[in-house]
């Protein structure tokens, strides 16, 4: 049987994955809104400076570019010093937009630099400000680095109490279903009228219920069938020793009276009580189970498959069917009654769905094959091996028996090897 992926694995990485993309997701979400809320910082201060230059600085400088605290602002974008022209398009800035981009300058720290345009009651000013490491206060790195590390903190401690959490409920979950597993393997015959385990979830326990009251009924009907065959044992032994004793009888009453005319009778009588008789026992042998095998004695293999040839020939009647039998003496040691049971299922079956064509029987050694081959003119649509076939399968399966049935197009090819143990 192949081994898959294992149902709670899945479940369990399924929930981790989920639970870590939403860890992630929300951790870059964090970092993002900081950055942002720095940005608004930043706005918040160069608007007070635009604030502060439009209410204090004198009108008569107002085309001058001035700097306070990193902070550039002008009037006109041609004061901007040169670097801010040349990062910036002015036909591309809007105005009351924050603008930002990141500027490496090798061996110094990374500058970020801003810039805002800002129109307020027809009045209107460049403001730009750059900021670095080396120009940030050691108390603002502290708190930025700060806020990063417990991010980080924060995310890797809720992914592992995520997955802590996943895997805890998962062994919570799966303990009662592994204990379910093992309660239904050990259900028997002894212990399945015991009252059902509790397994801590109702859905369990209503499934472990379905489970024992399936198992009760196919008990109760197996312990039917087997009242039924040991009934049967009895009943069909009786009127079959009754016909063997009576067709003794009248052999004897045949043989005394010196009349042959009712030879031929009495022989078909004395067969088919025979044949019940086999059939009775090994049928009941193959419904009880029972460990001990039939008794084996030895048997003409060629013998056997000429005399049930024989006894179904009736089946051929007024059909043109040929049949070409090639046997070879040999003898096997088997159980007689059933290899009779399987040849003459095999054998039945051959001759009865046959209607026109041939019928092949080749007996080599422990080998018997038999093809029956249906005309293509046949208006017969009735090429199967329909009955005894289930029988025949089950008692080469008890038995140890090779058999294979092959469905041709225009019949059935049938091998059927007897082991090498039972050829003598």
């Amino acid at each position: 049987m192949k081994r898959g992926f294992s149902l709670k694995w899945l479940v369990v990485l399924a929930f981790l994955l989920q639970g870590l993309i939403l860890v992630l997701g929300y951790s870059f979400l964090t970092a993002r809104y900081l950055i942002e809320g720095m940005d608004n910082i930043v706005t918040d201060n160069m608007e007070q400076v635009a604030l502060y230059f439009f209410k204090e600085a004198p009108q008569t400088n107002a085309s001058q570019r001035k700097k306070f605290n990193n902070y550039y602002y002008s009037n006109y974008w041609s004061e901007q010093p040169d670097e801010i022209r040349q990062l910036f398009t002015q036909s591309e800035i809007e105005p009351n937009q924050l603008y930002k981009s990141h500027q490496d300058d090798g061996e110094k720290p990374t500058r970020v630099i801003f810039l805002l345009h800002l129109i307020k009651e027809s009045k209107k000013i460049y403001i730009s400000y750059s900021i670095s490491r080396h120009t940030t206060s050691a108390l603002t790195l502290q708190n930025i680095t700060s806020d990063f590390q417990m991010l980080i903190v924060i995310s890797v401690l809720s992914a592992l109490s995520l997955a802590l959490v996943i895997l805890l409920l998962s062994w919570r979950v799966s303990r009662p279903i592994t204990r379910l597993g093992q309660w239904a393997r050990m259900l028997t015959v002894n212990n399945i009228n015991k009252p059902t385990p509790d397994f801590s979830y109702p859905e369990l326990n209503t499934f472990a219920d379905l489970i024992r009251t399936t198992m009760q009924s196919v008990q109760e009907s197996a312990d039917r069938e087997q009242r039924f065959l040991r009934h049967t044992s009895h009943e069909l032994r009786t009127p079959i020793t009754t016909i063997r004793s009576n067709v003794e009888l009248l052999k004897k009453i045949d043989a005394q009276q010196n009349q042959t005319c009712y030879k031929a009778p009495i022989d078909r009588i004395d067969r088919a009580s025979l044949t019940m008789k086999h059939l009775t026992e090994t049928l009941l042998w193959l419904h009880h189970g029972r460990a001990e095998n039939l008794p084996t004695m030895k048997c003409q293999l060629d013998e056997i498959i000429q005399h049930l040839v024989e006894e179904m020939r009736y089946l051929l009647a007024s059909k043109q069917v040929t049949v070409d039998i090639q046997t070879q003496p040999h003898t096997v040691c088997l159980p007689e009654a059933a290899a009779r049971i399987v040849l003459g299922n095999l054998i039945r079956n051959a001759f009865q769905h046959t209607w026109e064509g041939k019928v092949d029987i080749l007996q080599q050694h422990g080998t018997v094959q038999i093809n029956n081959q249906q005309d293509a003119n046949s208006d017969k649509e009735d090429l199967g091996f329909g009955l005894g076939l289930q029988l025949t399968e089950r008692l080469c399966q008890r038995l140890g028996w090779s058999y294979r049935n092959e469905q041709q197009n225009n019949g059935h090819y049938v091998t059927l090897n007897f082991p090498a143990s039972n050829i003598k």
